[in-house]
């Protein structure tokens, strides 16, 4: 709840500084405003007065909103942190330059005459890394989730070869994926290919991460694309301690979905719900999302106890 507030606050003053800077200057800004300005500081582009109200405004609501529920979404996560505080970041990135450029804009008769001084750029971005700072210092470490508890362990015959093996898909990456690429089909049939190609590259980039085989076998945990052989997540055997079955919440636990980094723990997230947990040695658990984890943990557990009582 806390790292929500930090996060909603920020725009909720954005928002009121640029609306009552904006109420009351409306009648000291010309028809039209001076809203974007170049390298050498000139204006470039404009607004009327309600355009850049309502713009400025909507801006910061939807953004306020996005990072706020993703920030909730999160509570469980150790990245809700780093949520929060680029929220903050944010918000006093945007909100200084639009009050900045109402003020700009009193009291001129011709909007074209508006200038900047691009000094302003190194003080808006230092007030998005104050802000951020705060809101990540008061917003705490939180706490780490506790590792599960070992699983059962499958007997194993010594020299017996045993293997486990299930492909998971995700279907919002698949989805993802085929919308970019529709779009990018669409946007070279209306003739312009420039703007269809960075949808087209990252679409085919989506889509042969949106299914993975996971495997355990003699060798450890392997987790690689179904259509790539790499790159790929290995675990060896050796430095595995012990695996378990886990229900997980993707945004709850991990922040979101695909190849998660957080402190002591890694993930290949493409789903909420079952996933095998495997802890190494230097005390750091893999995640990965997958059906019938409790026999693929079990497996593992087999396959380490064999390997030391055979050390």
């Amino acid at each position: 709840m806390r790292r929500s507030v930090l996060t909603a606050v920020p725009f909720a003053v954005a928002i009121a500084a640029y609306t009552v800077t904006f109420l009351v200057s409306r009648d000291r800004l010309p028809p039209r405003i001076a809203t974007h300005f170049a390298a050498d500081g000139r204006a470039d582009d404009f607004m009327s007065r309600t355009a850049a109200l309502w713009s400025g405004v909507g801006m910061l609501t939807g953004l306020g909103l996005l990072f706020t529920v993703l920030t909730a979404l999160s509570r469980r996560d150790p990245g809700a942190r780093l949520t929060a505080a680029s929220g903050a970041g944010t918000a006093a990135t945007l909100g200084y330059p639009l009050v900045l450029t109402v003020l700009a804009n009193r009291d001129v008769r011709d909007s074209a005459e508006v200038s900047l001084p691009m000094w302003h750029i190194a003080v808006l971005l230092l007030a998005g890394v104050a802000a951020g700072a705060l809101a990540w210092r008061l917003a705490g470490p939180g706490a780490r989730p506790e590792p599960a508890p070992p699983g059962p362990s499958m007997t194993l015959a010594e020299g017996e070869a045993v293997a486990w093996s299930r492909t998971v898909t995700s279907r919002a990456l698949l989805l993802t994926a085929g919308a970019l690429v529709g779009g990018a089909v669409l946007a070279t049939a209306l003739g312009s290919w420039r703007a269809g190609l960075p949808a087209l590259a990252l679409g085919l980039l989506c889509a042969p991460f949106a299914g993975v085989r996971v495997t355990v076998d003699r060798r450890g945990l392997t987790v690689a694309s179904t259509v790539l052989p790499r790159p790929r997540l290995a675990v060896p055997l050796p430095d595995i301690v012990s695996a378990v079955g886990v229900q997980v919440d993707a945004m709850g636990d991990f922040g979101g979905w695909g190849y998660r980094i957080r402190p002591e723990r890694r993930g290949v997230v493409l789903r909420s719900g079952e996933a095998l947990s495997v802890r190494t040695g230097a005390g750091r658990d893999y995640v990965v999302t997958v059906d019938d984890s409790a026999t693929a943990a079990a497996l593992l557990n087999g396959l380490v106890d064999r390997r030391t009582a055979g050390a």
